[in-house]
């Protein structure tokens, strides 16, 4: 059986703790914010949430972070920020939180969908070909799982790129985190970067972050002719996300030398492993193997979103072609396993690996 119990994660550093606890001790105010112009729309100079996005600023190495409540909060700003016309489409992935779709509808566009690739279970530069139209003015890839997506194929479009990292942060490539015109990232549950509740958004685009920092704080507070909403982050959550921040890359590569331990290969810095994800084309029952699994005491999941976002009431009417690779994995091919994680060792990994065996 497995050496610790994986409802451990997230767990926070005792640095965490101390200056959690230091807060509530000293009282006062728990919001970084007033939204007025004497105040201006940043977070207080000092507080945890400055703190917060001047360190994400340093280590991804872009111009500007600003820290939101939410990974959906993330992508309705900055999909809002870029002001695009009316009857706008925006190319997405089916297989995805609703949150990615429902950011689109809530910023006034319409969502389109392309398939996702069958190996990354990510949209492509070949799949949006598919599905593109004159009325698209922009994509939003969804890295699942902790993958990244093929970034550099979507120049070809010439299109505003938002980047739902909601479930990869951290992932780089030759050192890169930042891609896309914006990326927006979650702290959601047990991500990578345990929040709570949380996010940010990356930019190297100074209007955009300005239209971002007010839309989260009242923008009519600021003079401007639109308006925004509450979408900050709190003093405590900023506390904690600051501190997970610095834990991140020893945690990262935590998950991604267990599930090199799991497969036996060198994996790459371009997948973080939110959790790891496989599938068993031509299995004859995916049910009949996960039961295996669980019954040697691995959590496993069959599918992810079941059904894909395509099947949605809230989104069907967006789905103009076919999504086969889509719904394959959802109903019949992929299997999620979410214990390859810190706390575990590798010979958590080791046993994770002979129960697959033994149930293939």
């Amino acid at each position: 059986m497995l050496k610790f119990d994986p409802k451990v994660w997230p767990f926070y550093s005792k640095e965490c703790r101390r200056d959690v606890d230091a807060m509530l001790r000293k009282g006062g105010t728990l919001s970084a914010y007033r939204s007025n112009k004497s105040w201006g729309p940043p977070p207080r100079r000092g507080s945890w949430c400055e703190r917060f996005e001047r360190e994400l600023e340093k280590r991804f190495h872009v111009e500007h972070a600003i820290a939101v409540n939410s990974g959906t909060m993330a992508l309705t700003a900055s999909l809002i920020a870029l002001d695009l016309p009316k009857g706008s489409e925006v190319i997405t992935t089916p297989y995805s939180f609703s949150a990615t779709v429902a950011s689109i509808l809530l910023a006034g566009y319409t969502p389109k969908f392309a398939d996702v690739d069958r190996d990354t279970f990510c949209i492509t530069p070949d799949t949006v070909k598919d599905v593109i139209s004159r009325k698209t003015k922009a994509i939003v890839p969804v890295d699942l799982f902790g993958k990244l997506c093929e970034y550099d194929g979507f120049d070809e479009f010439e299109l505003p790129i938002i980047r739902d990292g909601c479930q990869s942060v951290g992932a780089r490539i030759n050192g890169r985190y930042h891609f896309g015109l914006c990326t927006c990232a979650s702290g959601n549950g047990g991500k990578n970067l345990p929040i709570g509740e949380g996010g940010f958004v990356l930019t190297d685009n100074d209007n955009l972050s300005d239209r971002i920092r007010k839309y989260i704080s009242h923008a009519e507070n600021f003079d401007e002719d639109w308006i925004g909403v509450n979408g900050r982050l709190p003093e405590l959550s900023s506390c904690v996300a600051y501190h997970g921040l610095i834990n991140l890359e020893k945690r990262n590569k935590q998950r991604i030398a267990l599930v090199e331990r799991l497969t036996g290969c060198p994996q790459g810095t371009d997948h973080v492993y939110y959790v790891y994800a496989s599938t068993a084309f031509g299995m004859r029952t995916r049910s009949e193997f996960c039961k295996r699994v669980r019954a040697k005491g691995i959590s496993i999941g069959e599918g992810y979103i079941i059904p894909p976002l395509h099947h949605y009431l809230a989104f069907k009417k967006y789905a103009t072609k076919q999504l086969p690779v889509a719904d394959n994995l959802s109903f019949y091919s992929l299997w999620l396993i979410d214990c390859l994680r810190p706390p575990a060792t590798m010979k958590d990994a080791d046993y994770v690996h002979n129960v697959i065996l033994e149930a293939l």
